[in-house]
């Protein structure tokens, strides 16, 4: 039976629509998590079903949905396996910036490849310097643009048909510039190995990506800071939806874990699901997943409000920096609330919440993992600084990836 969903879709519709998948993908996520078992079919599966045209309008292939609709999408994607969540992050901010390029050939053949179902994972970040001293070069030779380097944490390139590539364009003429490129995975120039050793997040596939001599069309050369974007509360977003999804798995897994648990150790006369301490674990969690879910959808439904005004062109420079302190000042708070969450599963599991079949501890490494990624302090001390002194939000970010000046030489005193 073909499923038929209004135009665009209400919430429900595509939740519902997305649900299937979600629940196969559920039911292997702890047989994956153990055995390293990289998601390449379910991600495929979950592409095939549309998620990654979700945003594309519905006249072009796609869903019509809007931001506010993709993250409450993505947060349950987040709960079946928060790999996955994280691993499209390049994709969905691709996406985006797809949406509100100022060069039409540029968006209708992006458009075009996403609506066929085509992923796009990201290759920006470096062990050494920064973005603003990529090592990684495009030069031009004879009319063609050749790419190499080595890039570092490129998640979901390993799942995807391209990839965002941050590089130095080096002309015929020697002149250098910083760009956003994409390059297809599938060349034979192109490498992805599953190399990220962190305790969480290990499906990702955040690893190593090495071009060679990798061919790459000009037409796709975006210079960095050539528009606006929104790129960063949008990658932050990403990251809070994952995290409210482990929220919402850990709050299922603590009833679920409760509900067939059958021996009460501390309060042996007491059913577990009767015991106090497990009926104010429940309702802690559950008030908590409940708070973070409103806060992100929130913050995503004002983010959606400025991509479409971006879209419009109705954004100014203060809009930029409003959205960009609202998902920033949400860190330190869904962070905290997340990591309790998770843990509180092993206050009222007791030993047997931590045997290694279960991989509930899965949980929190992820979750510590994710927060890892824009540390608390730094998000916490920008939003100070903007609320009491207007200095955007997104400075931090600016200087972080500003090109590094060499040092002076200083000459040695004279004798």
């Amino acid at each position: 039976m073909t499923e038929i969903l209004q135009t665009p879709p209400t919430t429900d519709q595509l939740r519902a629509h997305f649900a299937p998948v979600l629940a196969r993908i559920h039911a292997g996520a702890v047989d994956r998590e153990r055995d390293r078992i990289l998601p390449f079919d379910e991600i495929r599966e979950l592409a095939a079903a549309g998620f990654g045209r979700l945003r594309i309008p519905t006249d072009r292939g796609g869903f019509g949905a809007s931001f506010e609709q993709l993250i409450e999408v993505l947060i349950d994607v987040a709960t079946a396996d928060s790999n996955i969540a994280q691993a499209l992050r390049g994709h969905l901010g691709f996406v985006e910036d797809v949406l509100v390029s100022p060069d039409a050939d540029f968006r209708a053949f992006w458009i075009q490849e996403i609506a066929a179902g085509a992923l796009v994972g990201n290759a920006e970040t470096e062990k050494a310097g920064n973005y603003g001293n990529p090592a990684t070069r495009v030069v031009e030779t004879d009319g063609r643009f050749l790419l190499n380097g080595t890039k570092y944490y490129t998640t979901g390139t390993l799942y995807s048909d391209w990839t965002r590539v941050t590089a130095e364009l080096v002309g015929a003429d020697g002149d250098a510039t910083l760009i956003h490129l994409a390059a297809r995975t599938d060349d034979p120039g192109v490498t992805t190995v599953d190399d990220w050793d962190g305790f969480g997040q290990r499906l990702t596939a955040s690893g190593t990506t090495t071009f060679l001599d990798v061919p790459v069309d000009p037409r796709f050369f975006v210079p960095l800071g050539s528009q606006q974007t929104l790129i960063w509360p949008i990658y932050q977003l990403d990251l809070l939806a994952s995290l409210v999804g482990i929220a919402e798995a850990a709050t299922a897994e603590i009833i679920a874990f409760l509900r067939q648990k059958g021996r009460n150790a501390w309060n042996p006369t007491v059913a577990p699901t009767q015991d106090p301490a497990a009926l104010y674990a429940v309702g802690s969690v559950r008030g908590r997943t409940g708070l973070v879910r409103a806060a992100v959808v929130d913050a995503a439904r004002r983010l959606g409000a400025a991509l479409d005004q971006h879209q419009a062109g109705h954004l100014d420079e203060s809009d930029f920096d409003d959205v960009d302190a609202y998902v920033a000042q949400l860190w330190p708070v869904v962070i905290e609330d997340v990591l309790r969450i998770t843990s509180e599963i092993f206050e009222v599991g007791g030993a047997s919440a931590t045997a290694s079949g279960r991989q509930l501890d899965r949980l929190w490494r992820n979750a510590r993992t994710i927060a890892s990624n824009n540390p608390s302090f730094h998000q916490t001390l920008a939003v100070g600084d903007h609320a009491l002194n207007g200095v955007p939000v997104s400075t931090f970010i600016h200087n972080a990836l500003a090109p590094i000046q060499p040092a002076a030489t200083v000459a040695a005193p004279s004798a």
